[in-house]
């Protein structure tokens, strides 16, 4: 044979071989042919930057996902606290804090979502996880988005990060002319579980308290949560426990709760801004509860609710204190109860209204609760009572750049035996916010009135310090009505130093006053009472994301010669 023949020989089984490896490998190349069917969404994780709030807002345009189209698997993607492929943030300190940061475990993200691998799409589980997501203190921001369309299954991203949880406080907060000093270690996400725990060391111009708290919101990976704290302090103590199964989703279709309070701590009686004696309360408190979806229907959903509670105050005069004309009566509450809670479930993602540069869900609808209860001496209460709580929100403007809403609250009880109700306390609240969604600057006012009546002694409607009005000290009015009306204009620039820090800033004026309907003294200027001021507001991004440090500088316009002309108030909030 020729060397030319060996050649064609050779090229003869090389193609044979070829074709025959081809027809081999069909199956194998048949099998990845639907992924070559999936459509991309033109929105990727890749792409949002997680401190732009913009960018978290942002929703995939080009899949047209069918009906009844199911979620086939569930990507997490977690971010560092910082991104070293940042040339502004890849030093020395970023690094040793993403290193010495135990990320979140991927089931304490998994276990927060209202949905799993197989469920049928629905948007509105994405949009609710989110929500979820982003209440949780140990993530700075959440995005949940369809990524990806196989056939008639879809694949979600879950996208979040990380913040610096391990953190020791030691501050000072001033607020109304006195101070409270605090120390101690939290984690609300101990070792990346998600679960928090705590110890704390807190002194105030009442009582020093030292306080362990643990708390878990998906008991083994589960929706059901649990907690308990212990607090010693140096007038009394305190413990709680409580189980619970929320309505973790609005979907969710029952609930279930167990509570209980052992509190003991001494109370202060306010006359004319003076606290003129100190009085010994004990109160013991448990819970048991479940709830229903009855119905749902053009966003609009009903829930049956039940159950029954008890709650005993004890009170006792201090033998080095002055004794009380009206020492509080020892009373006690038993009582099964029903009621409802019929909700709007529509939201408004908005940003700049009371967080820094942090995206917000509002309701965009109304919330009405209602509980109905009847203690009765049969059943170990001290008289015969119809308990009657009522609360209802509602918005009455959302758009981009507005935000309305007005809030209705209720609780007391009627004493059947004299005929009369007790402790029946409501206010009237309304809330408008205008410009901060998109602007740097923007609006806010608020008015609120409250109305009280038949309070009993260890019940007090009081104003000044942390109970409104910044200029003035805490418990400087008191009275059975209050009003109160702020105006705030809010500057919300997008400044982030060394990716740390969001700083805003207020100009704000309260007005307001307490008294009593029968006119009797409410303190050492009756009046109205005003302030003046102007506020700095500071959020990390990074750290402790839940709450910001604010620090005004108020001035009272009215008022007696004892308060100061400057009032000097440094506390930490969650809300501007």
């Amino acid at each position: 044979m020729t060397v030319r023949a060996v050649s064609k020989a050779v090229i003869v089984c090389r193609r044979g071989l070829l074709a025959t490896s081809l027809i081999l490998a069909g199956p194998a190349l048949g099998a990845e042919s639907p992924d070559e069917a999936c459509t991309v969404s033109d929105i990727q994780p890749e792409m949002i930057d997680l401190d732009k709030p913009r960018d978290q807002l942002a929703r995939q345009s080009n899949l047209v996902i069918p009906s009844g189209a199911k979620i086939g698997s569930i990507r997490i993607i977690q971010r560092p606290i910082f991104d070293t492929s940042d040339p502004t943030q890849d030093n020395f300190l970023y690094r040793a804090l993403n290193t010495l940061n135990t990320p979140t475990w991927e089931s304490a993200l998994r276990s927060q979502l209202v949905f799993v691998e197989g469920d049928i799409y629905s948007p509105g589980l994405l949009e609710e996880s989110e929500r979820v997501l982003r209440q949780r203190e140990y993530l700075t921001a959440a995005w949940v988005g369809v990524t990806r369309l196989c056939g008639d299954e879809v694949e979600v991203s879950v996208l979040a990060r990380d913040t610096w949880t391990l953190l020791p406080t030691l501050g000072l907060t001033r607020s109304g002319g006195e101070n409270t000093t605090n120390a101690g270690i939290s984690d609300p996400n101990f070792l990346g579980s998600g679960k928090s725990l705590g110890v704390s060391y807190t002194k105030d111009p009442d009582r020093s308290e030292t306080s362990l708290f643990v708390d878990d919101p998906n008991v083994a990976g589960s929706h059901w949560q649990a907690g308990f704290s212990y607090d010693d302090r140096s007038d009394g103590r305190g413990r709680s426990a409580y189980l619970e199964r929320p309505f973790f989703s609005e979907r969710t279709n029952w609930r279930f709760g167990l509570a209980g309070v052992d509190d003991v701590r001494e109370e202060s009686r306010y006359v004319g801004a003076e606290a003129i004696a100190d009085y010994r309360r004990s109160r013991e408190y448990f819970s048991v509860d479940g709830g229903w979806r009855l119905a749902e229907r053009n966003e609009r959903q009903l829930r049956l609710l039940a159950g029954y509670r008890y709650e005993a105050f004890g009170f006792q005069s201090l033998p080095d204190q002055p004794v009380l004309d009206v020492l509080p009566d020892d009373r006690t509450l038993s009582y099964p109860w029903i009621g409802f809670d019929y909700r709007q479930n529509r939201f408004r993602e908005m940003t700049n209204l009371t967080r820094l540069q942090r995206v917000e869900d509002v309701r965009d609808g109304f919330l009405w609760r209602t509980e109905l209860g009847y203690s009765g001496s049969g059943l170990g209460a001290t008289e015969d009572r119809v308990v009657l709580n009522m609360s209802f929100q509602d918005s009455l403007l959302a758009t981009e750049t507005n935000y309305a809403s007005y809030g209705l609250n209720q609780s007391g009880t009627y004493r059947l035996d004299q005929d009369r109700v007790e402790n029946l306390l409501g206010t009237l609240s309304l809330e408008y916010f205008h410009g901060g969604s998109v602007r740097w600057t923007g609006w806010y006012t608020s008015l609120a009135f409250t109305a009280a009546r038949n309070l009993t002694a260890d019940q007090q409607l009081l104003i000044g310090g942390e109970n409104g009005l910044r200029g003035y000290p805490s418990e400087y009015q008191q009275g059975d009505r209050r009003v109160l009306w702020t105006l705030e204009r809010r500057y919300f620039p997008d400044w982030h130093p060394f990716k740390l820090f969001r700083m805003g800033g207020v100009v704000f004026v309260d007005a307001g006053r307490a008294w009593f309907a029968d006119g009797q003294s409410n303190g050492p200027d009756g009046g109205v009472l005003r302030d003046v001021g102007v506020g700095l507001r500071l959020a990390s991004s990074r750290v402790e994301v839940q709450r910001m440090l604010h620090f005004d500088l108020a001035f009272p316009l009215d008022g007696d010669d004892s308060i100061d002309a400057l009032q000097v108030l440094l506390r930490g909030r969650s809300r501007f």
